[in-house]
């Protein structure tokens, strides 16, 4: 069920983008359905797929999510001591590096800018594409929703379980035949865990479609990049994928990437302001006070 994110590449996008006015000119005028974005996704590399990390071959997460999950909350129980739903563990997760079910997107275009600037470290793989995404309302969701509640506790199911609720979902497109099935059970165990008075009448559709999720904004990073998710459920082609997220794309050229991130810096966009933590901070003003650029970072020379 992964993603071959990193073997299966896209083609590259047709609109090329050199400068900041002109990709803000472009962002003025985008327009998917004859509306605006609803959020965008840069990345250093166009060719990449846009899934969540724990879907992609690059890890083997996916098979054993629910340990994964439960491992990071028992080395750091202190950590997750506010969160009090599994989509609120699986935002800290994707924050502290877990690879999770959800793919980072934001509101402000800059910032989409700035991640697809970044310089290319893969010979292979260079130049940066900004994504818009264009969702429709029905596929829009707040943090407490009970779809969203269905779709995050999918983590907390062993590798058979989800192949159990993927069959469960293949074989029928009845909502009460679906919630009577043993695997939806256990879902709805998982659910209530967090949701007492929980009904149990998931539509199996819902767990197939990725959907974008407005989180709370409760940490430094969210508010700094203006964050969003994607939440993915169930990633797996049945045929029955309606109402599809509309998608568009620009690519950046390697050589403009430095530039880019020059007038993004006069703009308030750089490293300092979008990773508000303090080893940030203090990256940031070493690197504009010299240090490290000779490549030493040692006091050698005293």
């Amino acid at each position: 069920m992964k993603i071959l994110s990193k073997d299966i590449k896209r083609l590259r996008p047709v609109n090329r983008i050199e400068t900041v006015s002109e990709f803000v000119n472009h962002v003025v005028n985008w327009n998917l359905d004859d509306s605006p974005p609803t959020a965008f996704r840069g990345q250093r590399h166009y060719g990449w797929q846009s899934s969540p990390k724990i879907f992609r071959n690059d890890n083997n997460v996916y098979n054993s999510e629910n340990l994964a999950v439960r491992d990071i909350v028992s080395l750091h129980p202190g950590e997750f001591d506010s969160d009090k739903t599994m989509f609120d563990r699986l935002v800290r997760m994707q924050h502290f590096g877990l690879p999770t079910r959800l793919l980072d997107v934001t509101i402000n275009p800059l910032v989409a800018l700035w991640f697809a600037s970044e310089p290319s470290l893969d010979a292979d793989e260079f130049h940066g594409a900004v994504q818009a995404l264009s969702i429709p309302k029905d596929r829009q969701r707040y943090y407490d929703s009970d779809r969203v509640s269905c779709m995050a506790n999918i983590a907390n199911l062993t590798k058979k379980q989800k192949e159990l609720l993927l069959d469960a979902i293949i074989s029928t497109d009845d909502v009460p035949a679906f919630n009577l099935s043993e695997i939806a059970d256990i879902l709805v165990s998982h659910v209530r865990m967090e949701k007492s008075h929980f009904r149990n009448i998931i539509d199996p559709e819902d767990l197939l479609r990725p959907i974008y999720v407005k989180p709370k904004m409760s940490n430094k990073r969210i508010i700094a990049q203006s964050g969003a998710f994607l939440l993915h459920g169930i990633l797996k082609n049945t045929g029955r994928m309606s109402n599809r997220i509309r998608q568009d794309r620009i690519w950046i050229h390697e050589d403009d990437k430095a530039k880019i991130r020059e007038d993004l810096a006069m703009l308030g966009i750089h490293e300092r302001t979008l990773f508000p933590e303090i080893d940030k901070s203090a990256k940031f003003i070493s690197e504009s006070y010299g240090f490290g650029r000779s490549g030493r970072g040692d006091d050698s020379s005293l």
